[in-house]
Formats: structure tokens, C-alpha cells, sequence
């Protein structure tokens, strides 16, 4: 019974995604790197938030794509 399960599964094996993940995170483990020696969680936090933000505005994940990206950066902020 298991033996017929364990078949049908299909295992699917994409030897780069997992390069391309790591890729996108690089800027964000460089920053990990700095807030270790930040000395409150709340500027950490603020901080990170802010450069994911940026990432994303500036991937066009978020916000107005007709925008130059520091007027979405602002647009949000404000």
C-alpha cells in the first residue's frame, strides 16, 4: 500500500532555483551581516524593512510601474 504511494510520487529536481534563490537573499544576508552589531531589534527591523522595500519597488513588485523607483520609495514612505 505505501510501496504503491511512494510511485506515484513524482520528484522534480530544477538544479538552479535554489541558485536563484540564494541570489535574490545575498543582499539581504549582507545586511543580516551588519545588524548583528546594531543595538536595539527595532532599528534592526527598521532597517531590513527598508531595504526590502527598496528591493521590491525597485524589482517593480510593488507600487507604480510609471514611477521612477526613489518616487515609489518616498510615495510609500509618506
Amino acid at each position: 500500500n505505501i510501496v504503491f504511494m511512494l510511485n506515484l510520487i513524482e520528484i522534480v529536481d530544477v538544479k538552479y532555483l535554489n541558485n536563484i534563490v540564494e541570489q535574490s537573499h545575498r543582499p539581504i544576508k549582507q545586511k543580516m551581516v551588519q545588524a548583528l552589531g546594531w543595538k536595539s531589534i527595532e532599528g534592526a527591523t527598521a532597517t531590513m524593512s527598508g531595504q526590502e522595500v527598496w528591493t521590491q519597488i525597485k524589482r517593480g513588485q510593488v507600487g507604480d510601474l510609471s514611477l521612477p523607483v526613489w518616487e515609489g520609495f518616498y510615495a510609500l514612505a509618506a
